[in-house]
């Protein structure tokens, strides 16, 4: 076929004109060219689009696939998305709606880089570390929270001591505590019993705990808060303080913050002086670590970021922790208002004069700390203020102002100012105080204290030596004393420790010199024993020497006997010996010295009331629980992995020392359990308050045990991992090859068991025999199950 085309110029006819263009290019052009043009023509972006990418950031494929809008000013990703991958929002404007759903808008300003490879249809993002969301790793512990509210529990304490010196009277003195733990606090009331003076009421007191927000009520008899400068007194009335203790693991002061950056997915290890605190995983971006625990003193942190390509980044930073400072905006209270307690341990009801005193601690900064105390009685008043302030490359500096008023002495001031450093190369502290004449506070007798003040101490340790000096002053008081003394000692390895003591007596008619010698060494991880020499004034001008042996056996966490033997060159003997147990720690002890013997006994514990009846154990002195394990006696109850108890004759223990606001493990030995028996847990993990009573059940239950081989109604086996379980009983059991299979918890008579597989399932029922002597675990044989 012939094709003949005539080309005009009909000026008339324009679209003839392209209508014939067109067909000549067709016509013309070679195939693969047209090819070309059609393959770029559908290439081009096709605005408005909605594309299925996959995703690489920094080179690195992510798992996720993520959907996109191709606009004509950029890529728009749905917020959502976006913000799975902890970018931060690209400066590109307000965001868009597309189809009501909020989408994010990519344009080519900014740090961030993309774009979509056609072929493999991936969307291409390389973003600097400062593109990405910071993330805070913050490891500061939690509020504790107590998962075991305290039960209603009268308890009492005994401390009893008994003691025989020939030539004098037998004296037998005991030490009682009352007390009731309940779910709003603890009331505690002590005494003492002397046969040689009548019993004296020491102290009575309820406490309740508030750890959310680090605060103690007390009503009753307490100690107040001395502050920085003030003296500890004894008194009745209502205290409310800060406590820190409360939460566990709370720390108060300052920490070093550490700051970084990774462009890649990457690990942290965090190493406080070569040994490691912290190792992390850390998402693409800036990063920040707070309250990382630290020894406190001068140390040096090490930071080691590596990335998946391999490249670490190591950043060593020095840093200072002081104890004595607060955290910024952190604060430490303490107000008490009552009556001071006077003859303490001799009187039972002896309150004098009304006092009332307050002290507010506040972190201002991270490296100063404020505290504002006042005191307040009839006859005297005093008004203070300290500040602790860090220095990184030396220490802790301190200083306190009070100025006080007094009835009795008029108008006085003390001034006080110390330095603190604790750092591995060396330690070292220095406090001085001066006061005037006139000056008084809560607790200090009129003219009883010195004017002057001076502590000093340093000492520096290496290669498991160590050598401390201090020296201390005290003039302007009833007693002047002057001071010195060195100390040293030494690891010797596989043959023990090696200590060193110098004392010189400065003061005006002072002792003179003491020298002492010792050398200890461990036999084993519960025997240790030691020699001294000591040679120190006589009193009478002269000096004498003295050598000691001693062997000592430490009684351990659990039940056990602890002893200790000593003998010395001037006749001073001494044998003494303690049991430890589960009802209670007894101690006796002979001592000589010349032609004087004396004996020692003594019995410490407590009884408790619980679910009606009566426990007796150690001393309770933290928290208690009862321990139910279903009636079954003798078995070992473990608090820590320790022994601590065991289980009477209603399967019950008694455990006291539980430590409060902490978790604490209490478990049972399953080996102390029949064959036969069943339980969910061999540990359980509590919360309980500081002083508290707590119930703790150990379900177990008792059942046979049998093995059989489960068929169908046709005699084949049951496939494998047809799970086989007894009616009315929780647990399910797998069924093995050729219908194999084993069930626990089955009582003798009829049993009913159902089998689930998943193309079906039968039920099966059994009578199990009685259990006989030599029968363990009886084989059923073939069952079939219908």
């Amino acid at each position: 076929m012939t094709w003949r085309i005539r080309l005009g110029t009909a000026p008339d006819s324009p679209c003839l004109t392209a209508l014939a263009t067109a067909l000549l290019l067709f016509l013309v052009l070679p195939s693969s060219a047209a090819t070309a043009v059609t393959a770029q023509a559908e290439s081009r972006p096709q605005w408005g689009e909605t594309l299925l990418l996959a995703l690489t950031i920094n080179g690195v494929p992510q798992d996720a696939m993520l959907r996109a809008v191709r606009l004509s000013e950029g890529l728009a990703v749905p917020q959502s998305s976006w913000d799975e991958l902890h970018l931060r929002l690209p400066p590109t404007g307000t965001p868009r709606v597309i189809d009501g759903e909020l989408h994010v808008l990519l344009g080519n300003d900014g740090p961030l880089r993309w774009r979509i490879d056609e072929g493999t249809q991936t969307l291409e993002i390389e973003a600097p570390a400062s593109a990405f969301v910071a993330q805070q790793l913050d490891l500061a512990p939690g509020v504790p929270r107590v998962t075991q509210p305290s039960a209603w529990a009268p308890f009492i304490n005994y401390d009893a001591q008994w003691q025989h010196d020939r030539g004098s009277q037998d004296a037998a003195d005991v030490l009682w505590e009352l007390g009731l733990f309940g779910p709003h606090g603890d009331f505690s009331s002590t005494g003492l019993v002397r046969t040689e003076a009548r019993g004296v009421r020491l102290d009575t007191r309820w406490q309740h705990d508030m750890p959310e927000r680090l605060a103690r009520l007390t009503v009753g008899d307490a100690i107040n808060q001395s502050g920085a400068w003030g003296r500890p007194v004894r008194f009745g009335g209502l205290q409310w303080g800060t406590d820190f203790s409360l939460q566990p693991g709370f720390l108060s002061f300052p920490l070093p913050t550490l700051r970084g950056e990774a462009a890649l997915p990457s690990t942290l290890d965090v190493y406080v002086n070569n040994g490691q605190r912290l190792q992390s995983r850390l998402q693409p971006g800036a990063f920040d670590l707070t309250d990382l625990p630290v020894v406190t003193g001068q140390g040096e942190i090490k930071t080691v970021v590596k990335d998946l390509l391999g490249r670490e980044q190591v950043v060593v930073t020095p840093y200072y922790v002081s104890p004595a400072l607060l955290k910024p905006g952190l604060r430490a209270g303490s107000f008490e208002v009552g009556m001071i307690r006077e003859d303490y341990g001799i009187a039972s009801n002896h309150y004098g004069r009304g006092m009332l005193t307050a002290t507010e601690r506040r972190g201002l900064t991270d490296r100063f700390t404020g505290e504002l105390r006042a005191e307040l009685t009839r006859s005297q008043q005093a008004l203070g203020f300290s500040g602790w302030t860090l220095w990184p490359a030396l220490g802790t500096a301190s200083a306190s102002a009070v100025a006080s008023h007094s009835s009795t002495m008029g108008g006085g001031w003390m001034l006080a100012a110390g330095l603190d450093r604790q750092a591995r190369d060396w330690s070292g502290s220095v406090q001085v105080r001066r006061m005037s004449p006139g000056f008084s506070q809560v607790g200090q007798l009129d003219g009883t204290s010195p004017r002057l003040v001076v502590a000093m101490a340093v000492g520096t340790a290496w290669h498991g030596q160590s050598i401390g000096l201090g020296y201390t002053l005290q003039q302007g008081g009833p007693v002047e004393s002057k001071l010195a003394q060195v100390n040293y000692s030494s690891s010797l390895g596989p043959y023990g420790y090696l200590g060193l003591a110098l004392f010189r007596d400065f003061s005006p008619g002072g002792s003179g010199t003491s020298l002492s010698l010792s050398w200890s060494y461990a036999l084993d991880a519960r025997h240790s024993a030691g020699l001294s020499v000591q040679r120190q004034p006589d009193g009478r001008g002269g000096s004498s020497t003295q050598l000691q042996a001693q062997l000592q056996r430490n009684a351990g966490i659990g039940s056990g006997l602890g002893y200790q033997l000593l003998a010395e060159t001037d006749g001073h003997q001494l044998a003494q010996a303690t049991w430890q147990g589960e009802h209670a720690v007894l101690s006796g002890g002979v001592a000589r010295r010349g032609d004087d013997t004396e004996i020692r006994a003594g019995a410490s514990g407590g009884f408790a009331l619980l679910d009606g009846s009566v426990f007796s154990g150690r001393r309770i002195e933290g928290g208690i629980a009862l321990v139910d394990v279903g009636g079954h006696a003798g078995v070992r109850v473990l608090q820590d992995n320790q022994v601590v108890a065991h289980t009477d004759a209603r399967g019950r223990a008694f455990v006291t020392g539980l430590r409060g606001y902490q978790t604490n493990r209490v478990g049972i030995d399953a080996s102390d359990l029949p064959m036969d028996a069943e339980l969910e847990a061999l540990e359980i993990r509590l919360t309980p308050a500081a002083r508290s009573a707590a119930y703790i059940d150990f379900p177990v239950h008792r059942g046979r045990s049998v093995s059989l081989r489960v068929v169908d109604a046709a005699g084949r086996p049951l496939p494998p991992g047809t799970l086989l379980q007894t009616i009315g009983q929780p647990r399910s059991y797998p069924v093995g090859y050729d219908g194999r299979a084993y069930l626990a918890g089955l009582d003798e008579g009829l049993n009913h068991a159902a089998a689930a597989w998943a193309d079906g399932h039968c039920q099966l029922e059994f009578t199990l025999p009685p259990q006989g002597d030599d029968d363990e675990l009886p084989d059923l044989g073939s069952l079939t199950c219908r």
